[in-house]
């Protein structure tokens, strides 16, 4: 056998370097890709309906799909009450101008029932003569060269929670209208799955497309059921309809063009496909062994520096899907450079069938779309099943910080936020503003510096309140996450620093008064000089580091010092996780960020 590069050869899509993760840690030790803004748009919870994401309550959502529009961003979800694959479920829609600030979700594919007597899939001895039907889908929106909006969902039937809606016996897919005001059209089948059973004379839930009295939409409709390329994402749930699909197809169809024309498609499990005639006839599929994954999808684009990007779980482990990183590489078919781009998973709170733990199923705005201006990837994935995020990723895509920085957060650019729904990280007129109402997760600041074995490190801070639990927080991390110290400013009003491992008291500090915190990192002495001053008064100590570290390359500013989050030992596939308590919103806690500088010393 020949060495590892000569196998990679092999294979389609070849990644160079993806050893280097460690699912023992949520990011899998790998460097942040600098910039990235990862929001929570939709936060389910059970405990206080007002304040769920949705207003329903349902806590199994799943399945994201992105897109970009007239100058909108759309995100469309599926939606169980508690666990996958059982009904009742829907399609929910949410839409947003900036990326950062969306509208509450609404249903656009409610909950059906339908005949079962057609059914002709496993099961159909555990129907009742209605039975709900359950969306699932792997495609959301289509543009169609009219510039009109057209967002897609497909019923399958699911009998038992181990009987996949998308097995090829589902009802069929449907298909509305969004239109520039945001209203909808009615909702109609596009497209019914015979071979499952269900044709237009026995499925009378909604009307055939053809039936619109709008001609645009039914021309619009056939276009995209004409779009070779871009149903072959539909192959999993019709798997059966021969006249759609000509050769087997895969799970989760993720595409892109190469340079030099050729589409390249890869599915779940690593498996690639490639076109050479725009997506009308494919190669057959072929196993790429160096895109090492699970049963979670991967998204592949071209990106706006002309490169291309891979979204994937790095990970044979199904249970955990985590880390959510990105490789990058010049021709499509070369990748390295593995970086995270979700830095930590927020705690499963909910209990439900099949939830596997992690950042997962991620979609990126696909190419036959538009495209937004800004020149950024955007992605759209969910959380343990659970919650609903997009993610912002600066291009081009790079994990080091090359200069030294002196910022008053005019611009965030270079700053790694994360975001849940019940906090925020903000700017305001005194600076970058941290708050946090959350019981179970923590909004995150994170600023990469110049790697380097001695640096000294510049901010200030000022707490406004504070509640058990929580803090002002700052950790110096090396690239892997390692902590160097970590300061605690408690809400007991107490400066506690880790350091050597555990958290020591230091002083009492002030509320409300600017504290100005310089440290001093030296990689070689294993130790961190702190000093703070306010009001006149100044304090000055040194600190052993907590482990080890080669270099220090990132500052994190966060209100909680740890999550109850789970770890590498804890499954949610077999419902195994119980409900976390009293998942409703906290006190406010809160804190803001005067400045931040970072500055590389000369080793002595």
């Amino acid at each position: 056998m020949g060495n590892r590069e000569d196998m990679l050869k092999e294979d389609r899509i070849r990644i160079h370097g993806g050893k280097d993760v460690d699912i023992r840690f949520q990011d899998g030790g790998l460097r942040h890709a600098v910039g990235v803004k990862n929001y929570q748009i939709m936060r389910a919870c059970r405990d206080d309906v007002e304040a769920s994401g949705d207003g329903y309550g349902w806590t199994y959502n799943h399945a994201a799909m992105i897109a970009w529009w007239q100058g909108r961003f759309f995100v469309e979800y599926l939606s169980n009450v508690q666990t996958e694959h059982m009904p009742p479920g829907q399609t929910l829609l949410c839409h947003s101008q900036d990326g950062r600030h969306w509208s509450k979700p609404e249903v656009i594919f409610p909950s059906i029932e339908v005949p079962s007597a057609p059914y002709l899939g496993p099961g159909k001895e555990l129907l009742e003569e209605k039975t709900p039907a359950i969306c699932h889908q792997r495609m959301g929106f289509y543009v169609t060269t009219e510039g009109k909006l057209l967002v897609s969902a497909f019923y399958g039937i699911s009998p038992h929670i181990h009987i996949a809606p998308n097995n090829g016996y589902g009802v069929g897919r449907v298909v509305r209208e969004i239109y520039p005001d945001l209203s909808l059209s009615p909702i109609y089948f596009i497209r019914y799955n015979a071979p499952g059973g269900y044709t237009r004379e026995n499925t009378d839930v909604f009307p055939y497309f053809e039936e619109s009295d709008d001609p645009d939409f039914v021309r619009a409709a056939r276009e995209y059921l004409d779009n070779h390329l871009v149903i072959q994402q539909w192959w999993e749930e019709q798997r059966y309809d021969t006249e759609l699909f000509s050769v087997p197809g895969g799970q989760a169809l993720s595409y892109y063009t190469l340079p030099g024309g050729d589409i390249m498609g890869v599915y779940k499990n690593g498996a690639v496909i490639r076109s050479q005639d725009g997506g009308k006839t494919w190669t057959d599929r072929k196993m790429s062994y160096s895109l090492e994954t699970n049963t979670a999808k991967v998204w592949g684009q071209k990106t706006d520096d002309g490169r291309y990007a891979l979204v994937y779980n790095p990970s044979r482990n199904g249970a955990h899907r985590w880390p959510l990183a990105v490789v990058t590489g010049d021709n499509g078919e070369d990748f390295s450079d593995m970086l995270a781009i979700v830095p930590e998973i927020s705690p499963c709170r909910y209990e439900g069938g099949l939830k596997n733990l992690g950042a997962q199923y991620m979609r990126g705005i696909c190419e036959s779309n538009p495209q937004p201006q800004d020149g950024k990837m955007w992605l759209t994935y969910s959380v343990n099943k659970e919650d609903i995020w997009v993610c912002e990723v600066p291009v081009p895509i790079c994990g080091v910080q090359k200069e030294d920085v002196d910022e008053d957060f005019s611009n965030l650019d270079a700053w790694n936020l994360y975001i849940p729904q019940w906090t925020e990280v903000e700017k305001t007129q005194e600076g970058l503003r941290l708050s946090d109402t959350d019981p179970y997760d923590r909004p995150r600041a994170q600023r990469a510096i110049v790697p380097a074995v001695l640096s000294e490190i510049k901010t200030s801070l000022k707490a406004e309140s504070l509640r058990e639990g929580t803090a002002m927080v700052i950790e110096a991390q090396d690239r892997y996450g390692k902590q160097a110290v970590r300061l605690m400013f408690d809400a007991d009003g107490m400066l506690r620093v880790k350091t050597g491992g555990a958290p020591r008291e230091w002083l009492e500090y002030p509320v409300d008064t600017w504290i100005d915190v310089t440290m001093t990192l030296d990689c070689v002495k294993g130790s961190a000089q702190v000093t703070l001053a306010w009001d006149g008064q100044t304090a000055q100590r040194d600190f052993n580091f907590n482990q080890p570290l080669e270099q220090v390359e990132r500052i994190l500013f966060t209100t909680k010092a740890v999550l109850p989050w789970q770890t590498f030992e804890d499954c949610g596939k077999g419902g195994m996780i119980q409900d976390l308590p009293d998942d409703t919103p906290k006190a406010e806690a809160a804190y803001t960020i005067g400045c931040f500088a970072s500055k590389t010393l000369a080793a002595e």
